[in-house]
């Protein structure tokens, strides 16, 4: 064989004869049948040809423009060598790694399908002809395996979803081949038993062991790619071909359940289960639930269940992304359908029917239907059955089923609660049932679960149904655990329908829920045609509920009046039934009567959940304008009578230890601020005492200000009464007068009295560091600073609105501001150490429950170093943590820490703090939970938006120089917790320097309108580059290199932030200029070590954008060369069509000019022809004239016919052909001699 020159690449001018299969898998609308056979055609022709296209059809997928050669690719040893040399020259010539299976691009959007169906349309029609002929899929897989093993991710990632769809279509192949042996095996036997004829028998035999050979080999083919291809990317750092390995491990098992739903691959997809990324996690979870809808279970699916069932259960509860804890949960109730959940995981798993995810809870509704049905259901049924036989009372199937539910629900209840804590712990934030998530929320746990259950068990929504069984008389409620549970038989059936105090309590609130439900129905997905008839509908079924409410609301309050816990509930009926029905049946005085018993309630109960409650109901009465003469008396009184009870009690000259006042007196505060929340006590009337309210609540706060623990109510609540006193007075003023009228000097000056007093009191409460003040106090005291600073600095007090009302505007000092900004930084400390504890309790927790066996749980990737899996576990089980302790904590502190936190929020918002003073807030992004991240994003875009304002452009300049140094100053104080704290990840900083980076420049259009000036983001980076080096140079030189080595991460968050216009070639050279001049001056090293790694990144990052900036300066050079050639050539094509234009003109005047010329001459001929003949004529007629007389004819015979030629002349000459008139000339002088 000839020596053959080897390069390692073609040329790129022989892609288009390479890229031809790339083009036809391109166009989605080519026939890849017809290019499959094609190629099979050309693999017949000529082997090594077909191959070499198809390889270099590889590689041109993953997005490389080089090609092998000939020479190279007969070399088979050197197969690494060659794709080396490949991927370096690819690597050297591009800068942009889009690959065509993930791109974006609009040509690229079916590329991948269309990749993979070639593959295995290829590989389904070689079956019949060049599978097996030892060449082709030796070939194929020795340089797909090779490109799967290699470093760059493009080439990785597309041969490796090649080489995994290719095992596809084998398992297919095999899947066949099985079903043809075993067709042929029984042939075979039957003729063997039937003593068939030899030739019949050898040719079966032939026939098996052709199918037994080509079986081998396909499954040969498939181990390979799997010890080859699937075993290493499995574990690869890129999720996506994780996610591929995954999902086509499930296509495997789906095709060639027999071979491949073992435990050699099953346990691959239990690595999947923990992985880091969502995505492969999901995708695990979806392989296994179709493997667990197969009816006949396998044996090693059975053997997998039972290894990761906790680790299911587990992200039932605690998976973060929500599509995957849904997927855990459908598996594991898959699991559940085969028998292979034990009864304790099953009460577990119920207790997620009260999760605060509506998601999550519907998908447990069916499963929670089923338990209920088994469990609870069918035992009691059958027991009633037994017992109605004995009596002719028909058996209620449906206080049946709501017994059933109302038992499971306590149930698992108590199982959450044991999950949760303590039941000590449990009380402090629900009733004494349980059922409820806080105290003040109107929305239960129960009633949740009702939700989520409603389209699932019909007994719900009859409400009827259930008003009546509450109706019933219970109080021969059976007290053994087994009747409870339904296991052991009542003796009649009002024992079984008996209700327990607690099933009553859970029931109840079905009640409420169902009530809810249906007069605000669920919404129903799809577009509403009929709407008014929808509106009608519900209007009918609210009439319907509340004239059935009228003569079950008195008897629930006859029922439960004394009842805190169930009169709680009974109170939010009259909130949700439309109260206008009183009007229409004309019962107002039942109406009276519903009022009368609500004000009772309030006066009798001291339950803050209750007279929140009450105050509500009183509230939502008021709205009825029908029936406000019903009510409007008896709520007045009430506010009256309470007033007046709580000045009595003030007036007592006593000191704060007395007892008996203080209990006296914080039931009293307590009615009063629930009250004062619904309705106007202000009106002026006469009092027992001669102290004014508002002074009382002064008196109050002064009294008892160094009170605490929970004696510290009265201080909140007389603090809280005191700032809605003077909203309740602006309200009344503004109502008293016109919308811009300015206000009498003696109500300002009240008012202002008022204003000033309580400003004094809360500073001095909210700013002071005072250490005898209880903190609680401290909070809503700053609560009710910013409510003022809210209140009196807004429009009602413009000086357009008048000189008096103007008095009372204010705004905040900036003394004031920082004094209020320290205290938010304790808070957010303190609120800090309570999720360091939380998270410290969740780590030992999980530390007890690890397993003792040491067996891993996932493939180890020996390419890892121990300490880079160790760091990579503790990031993750650390973000889980604060995740989950975040959570916790923002349950627990909800109304103290979040009430504080966001009123400081929305005085930034409303300008009335300076934008400065949200480092503080914007720092701590990523700490708290998703409530509280979701405030720093709307601060940030207040803020943002605050430098679009101004008059002038100096103006919005410096607030936008403001902005971007809350900016720089927010993730440096953010990267300074991570400095300070035993952390291995920056995690928080890079995400709040996401946060920030959208801000400084939108996405899209709004990159115009709103973008901030790009000087200031290149600025933005010089600052940051030089705090990095300053706090870097510092460590260095106390020696202390595991800081300085943390310190340079914060390259990493400066490359979140944007750079300006990638464009700017002079401003990228200034930044690099500005790290190496900034390093040089600290004498860094800049080195090879991990050490550098982010700076370097950094600076790799600013020539990737100084090279972009270069090429799209050459392209936008060559592209104005282009322009202008382009003009050049339509300037010559336009100069070239006119000066046809031209020509064409004077060809057709030549034409016209000839016409005219031609005419002239036969005219003269006519002429002289006429002439001459007269001329004979008169020679004839009169021989005798004389000379003179025919000379003098002559001559005017001649001036007649020049006359003519000179107009047929001058005829010719206009038409500007000149050179083309002697002809003419000739012929008249030729006419003119005689």
């Amino acid at each position: 064989m000839a020596s053959v020159t080897r390069t390692p690449v073609t040329d790129l001018e022989d892609e288009e004869g390479q890229s031809e299969l790339y083009n036809a898998v391109l166009d989605s609308q080519v026939a890849l049948d017809t290019v499959v056979a094609d190629w099979i055609s050309l693999y017949e022709r000529s082997k090594d040809e077909a191959l070499l296209t198809l390889t270099n059809f590889l590689i041109r997928c993953c997005g490389c423009k080089q090609f092998i050669s000939a020479g190279n690719f007969e070399d088979q040893d050197n197969i690494v060598k060659t794709l080396q040399a490949i991927l370096l020259r690819y690597k050297k010539t591009t800068t942009n790694f889009d690959y065509p299976i993930v791109s974006k691009a609009k040509e690229f959007k079916k590329f991948r399908k269309n990749l993979l169906e070639f593959y295995s349309r290829l590989i389904q029609k070689a079956q019949n002809s060049i599978l097996f002929d030892g060449v082709f899929m030796k070939t194929l897989l020795a340089w797909t395996v090779s490109l799967s093993s290699s470093t760059f991710r493009p080439v990785r990632h597309t041969a490796a979803a090649v080489a995994l769809s290719i095992v596809t279509s084998l398992a297919e192949i095999a899947s066949e081949l099985q079903d043809e042996l075993n067709v042929s095996s029984r042939q075979l036997a039957t003729s063997q038993r039937q003593k068939a004829p030899q030739t019949k028998i050898k040719q079966l035999e032939k026939k098996v062991a052709e199918a037994q050979s080509c079986k081998a080999d396909v499954f040969r083919w498939i181990d390979d790619i799997f010890d080859s291809v699937y075993v290493l990317r499995c574990r690869d750092v890129d999720p996506l071909v994780r996610l591929d390995c995954v999902h086509e491990l499930g296509q495997w098992m789906a095709s060639n359940p027999d071979h491949f739903i073992v435990s050699t691959y099953l346990r691959y997809l239990g690595y999947a289960i923990p992985d880091k990324s969502a995505a492969v996690r999901l995708e695990a979870l979806k392989v296994l639930a179709k493997l667990y809808e197969i009816e006949n279970q396998p044996i090693g699916l059975r053997q997998i269940t039972t290894k990761h069932t906790d680790r299911l259960i587990d992200m039932a509860f605690g998976e973060s992304d929500t599509p995957a804890r849904l997927g855990a949960i459908r598996v594991v109730t898959l699991i559940h359908k085969h028998g292979q959940l034990e009864e304790e995981e099953q009460v577990r798993l119920s207790t997620l029917i009260f999760g605060a995810n509506a998601k999550v809870r519907k998908s447990l509704a069916k499963f929670v239907k089923a338990r209920v049905w088994e469990d609870e259901v069918e035992g009691r049924m059958a027991n009633c059955e037994l017992l109605a036989q004995s009596g002719e009372t028909p058996v209620r199937k449906d206080w049946v089923e709501l017994k059933s539910l109302v038992s499971f629900l306590i149930k698992v209840g108590k199982t959450e609660a044991e999950q949760n804590g303590s039941m000590a712990q449990d009380e402090e934030h629900t009733d004494g049932t349980g059922t409820r998530l806080f105290d003040e929320t109107k929305v239960g746990r129960v009633a949740l679960a009702v939700e989520a259950l409603w389209s699932e068990i019909g007994a719900l929504k009859n409400w009827k149904s259930i008003a009546e069984y509450l109706l019933k008389d219970h109080t021969a409620a059976p007290t053994t655990s087994s009747l409870r549970s339904g296991r052991a038989k009542a003796a009649s059936l009002e024992d079984a329908y008996n209700l327990e105090e607690e099933e009553e309590n859970i029931l109840l609130e079905i009640f409420i829920a169902s009530l809810q439900l249906t007069l605000n129905p669920p919404a129903v997905p799809g577009f509403q045609k009929d709407k008014a008839k929808l509106k009608a509908q519900q209007d009918d079924v609210a009439n319907e509920v509340g004239g059935y409410c009228i003569n079950v609301v008195p008897q629930l309050f006859l029922k439960y009046g004394v009842d805190s816990v169930r009169i709680r509930s009974v109170l939010a009926i009259p909130q949700l039934v439309p109260l206008n029905v009183y009007v229409d049946m004309r019962m107002l005085g039942a109406y009276e009567e519903l009022v009368d018993e609500v004000i009772k309630v309030f006066k009798k109960h001291s339950d803050p959940s209750v007279l929140s409650a009450a105050a509500l109901t009183l509230r939502t009465m008021q709205g009825y304008e029908l029936l406000r003469t019903s009510h409007e008396g008896k709520i007045e009184a009430l506010g009256a009578t309470i007033v007046d009870t709580f000045l009595t009690v003030i007036s007592q000259d006593v000191d704060a230890a007395d007892r008996v006042t203080l209990e006296e007196l914080t039931p009293c505060l307590r009615r009063l601020e629930h009250l004062v929340k619904c309705t106007d006590l202000t009106i002026k009337r006469s009092h027992s005492s001669a102290l004014s309210p508002f002074d009382g609540l002064l008196k109050v706060v002064k009294r008892y200000r160094t009170v605490s623990g929970q004696d510290a109510e009265v201080m909140t609540s007389a603090l809280t009464i005191s700032f809605l006193w003077i909203s309740w007075l602006c309200r009344g003023y503004a109502a008293k007068y016109d919308q811009n009228a300015d206000w009498k000097e003696d109500d300002v000056q009240e008012l202002l009295h008022v204003q000033e007093s309580l400003v004094h009191i809360v500073l001095d409460l909210a700013t002071k560091d005072v250490h005898d003040i209880d903190p609680r106090v401290r909070r809503r005291a700053f609560q009710i600073l910013g409510d003022i600073y809210w209140l009196f600095g807004g429009d009602m007090f413009h000086s357009s609105k008048g000189t008096n009302r103007h008095m009372l505007y204010m705004t905040c000092p900036e003394s004031t501001q920082a004094e209020c900004e320290e205290f938010l930084r304790s808070e957010l400390d303190l609120w800090d150490e309570k999720v360091q504890e939380k998270m410290k309790s969740l780590r030992e927790a999980r530390i007890s429950k690890a397993p003792l066996d040491g067996e891993a749980d996932t493939p180890v990737d020996e390419s890892e170093s121990e300490d880079e899996r160790d760091d990579a576990t503790d990031e993750a089980e650390v973000a889980e943590d604060e995740k989950l302790a975040a959570e916790q904590i923002e349950h627990e502190d909800k109304y103290e820490m979040f009430g504080t936190v966001f009123s400081f929020m929305r005085q930034i918002m409303l300008k009335d703090f300076s934008m400065g003073h949200a480092t503080a807030v914007i720092a701590r992004y990523g700490r708290f939970g998703a409530e509280y991240d979701e405030g720093v994003k709307r601060v940030v875009a207040s803020i943002k938006a605050q430098t679009a304002e101004g008059l002038t452009k100096q103006a919005r300049d410096q607030k936008a120089e403001v902005f971007m140094g809350v900016c720089l100053d927010s993730l440096e104080e953010s990267f300074d917790m991570f400095m300070n704290r035993n952390m291995k990840s920056a995690n928080h900083s890079l995400q709040l320097a996401k946060v920030l980076s959208t801000a400084i420049k939108p996405p899209g259009f709004m990159q115009a309108r709103s973008a901030i000036d790009v000087k200031m983001t290149w600025n933005f980076h010089k600052r940051g580059i030089v705090h990095v080096l300053d706090k870097t140079a510092g460590y260095e030189r106390i020696e202390h290199f595991k800081n300085k080595a943390k310190m340079l991460k914060f390259f990493d968050v400066l490359s979140h932030m944007p750079f300006g216009p990638q464009t700017a070639m002079d401003e990228i050279t200034n930044l690099q200029e500005v790290v190496k001049f900034e390093c040089e001056r600290r004498q860094f090293e800049v080195d090879d070590g991990d050490v550098w790694e982010p700076l370097r990144s950094y600076q790799s990052k600013l020539e990737k954008m100084k090279q972009r900036a270069v090429t799209e300066h050459a392209t936008a050079v060559k592209k104005a060369e282009e322009a202008a050639r382009l003009r050049d050539e339509q300037q010559q094509k336009e100069n070239d069509t006119e000066r046809n234009e031209e020509q064409g003109d004077i060809e057709m005047a030549t034409t016209n000019g000839e016409r005219i010329g031609a005419e002239a001459l036969t005219d003269l001929v006519k002429v002289s022809e006429k002439t001459n003949s007269k001329k004979r004529q008169a020679e004839d007629e009169d021989e005798d004239e004389d000379e003179e007389v025919e000379d003098e004819e002559a001559e005017d015979e001649d001036a007649e016919a020049e006359a003519e030629a000179d107009q047929a002349s001058r005829s010719e000459s206009a038409s500007g052909h000149d050179d083309e008139d002697e002809p003419a000339h000739k012929v008249t002088k030729r006419i003119r001699v005689r």
